[in-house]
């Protein structure tokens, strides 16, 4: 975990194992997945992309996507940016195609002893199966087998009965689809795009994306547990923008740092008016979501995140001028939220004691 100011990075530290077996310490260093954290880079490079010139948030997604996305219960609404950027599109939530967007190269496997929490080991090794026989595909092809009506996955049930801007559901595919309306208006890669104007710019030199973070031997990388059990770690997210960056409190804090600093006054990245126009609900004040920043009523704003074998949380709190990250490589046990919510107590009391 990590405390920062908008200055500088107050404390870092490790604690208990990266792996269990080897007993081998988790540090400041340590890389992992950071789940649905991912997606306050995407805000970011979205903000980026309209601060270029290369797109504006209320611009039809339909100029840039590669099918056809339109609720078919509002046929006559166009659905834009930022729509899609705040969560409120009109996209179903759809549980069972975040576990399809799994990819496991290395097969978890069978579980032979009864598992911990009340959790069967029959329906368990049921789901694990049916993950182990995911396909790896393109995000492309992945969203237009959902969203195009020509996509074999495609349903009317794959929309809510509300106009865009109506209501807030939070939608992985949508954040994703956002990554592919960056490479048609930047004609380069996300990743490449991030890396440009974000990475390379605030020196994270240890963080990047699950498909291209695969050398061991370069990065102290976290082993991965669910529910007790070890989990292959080398597995990659369809879905990357939404899940599937990989990074170290230490890395991370630097772009939290820049982003406090940008809140009160602009940074290296974008200037004060983005950072307000990314930094604030849109549509209505009863949504938390601005442009895919979660933006409480009590000034905090961040993310958190959860997938599987990592949690996640990186939120600033501006009235107090300090903000926190904390990453654990551990998730679906009984006690987890619990856990961490005293672990993110504890953080927050040492605010005023780092004055």
């Amino acid at each position: 975990m990590a405390i920062f100011s908008q200055d500088t990075i107050l404390y870092s530290n490790g604690f208990g194992y990266s792996d269990k077996k080897t007993q081998t310490p988790y540090r400041a260093t340590t890389v992992q997945k950071i789940a649905s954290i991912s997606k306050l880079l995407l805000g970011v490079s979205i903000m980026k992309a309209q601060e270029l010139g290369l797109l504006s948030l209320d611009d039809n997604v339909n100029d840039y996507l590669p099918f056809t996305l339109k609720n078919i219960k509002h046929p006559n609404e166009k659905i834009t940016i930022r729509h899609l950027a705040s969560h409120t599109a009109g996209l179903k939530k759809l549980p069972k195609a975040d576990l399809e967007s799994l990819y496991f190269p290395t097969p978890i496997p069978a579980i032979k002893k009864e598992m911990p929490f009340g959790i069967r080991k029959v329906f368990f090794n049921k789901m694990l199966k049916n993950i182990n026989e995911n396909k790896e595909v393109s995000l492309e092809q992945f969203l237009y087998n959902i969203y195009d009506p020509n996509g074999p996955w495609y349903s009317k049930g794959n929309f809510i009965n509300a106009a865009p801007g109506e209501k807030q559901i939070y939608s992985n595919n949508g954040a994703s689809m956002l990554t592919l309306i960056i490479e048609k208006a930047s004609k380069i890669p996300y990743a490449q795009f991030l890396d440009e104007y974000i990475l390379s710019t605030l020196g994270m030199s240890h963080s990047g994306f699950d498909f291209l973070m695969k050398d061991y031997s370069e990065y102290d990388k976290s082993s991965l547990y669910h529910a007790g059990l070890a989990i292959p770690n080398d597995y990659n997210l369809v879905l990357y923008p939404a899940g599937g960056f990989e990074s170290s409190v230490l890395d991370f804090s630097l772009f939290m740092k820049s982003m406090a600093k940008g809140y009160h006054s602009g940074n290296e990245i974008l200037s004060h008016s983005s950072f307000e126009e990314m930094m604030k609900t849109q549509f209505s004040s009863d949504f938390i979501h601005g442009v895919l920043w979660k933006v409480y009523s009590s000034g905090t704003i961040g993310h958190d995140g959860d997938i599987v074998g990592a949690t996640t949380y990186s939120y600033y709190h501006p009235n107090q001028g300090k903000g926190f990250v904390l990453f654990c490589n551990t998730g679906g046990t009984k006690t987890l939220y619990k856990d961490t919510d005293e672990i993110i107590q504890t953080i927050k009391s040492y605010y005023k004691k780092l004055d």
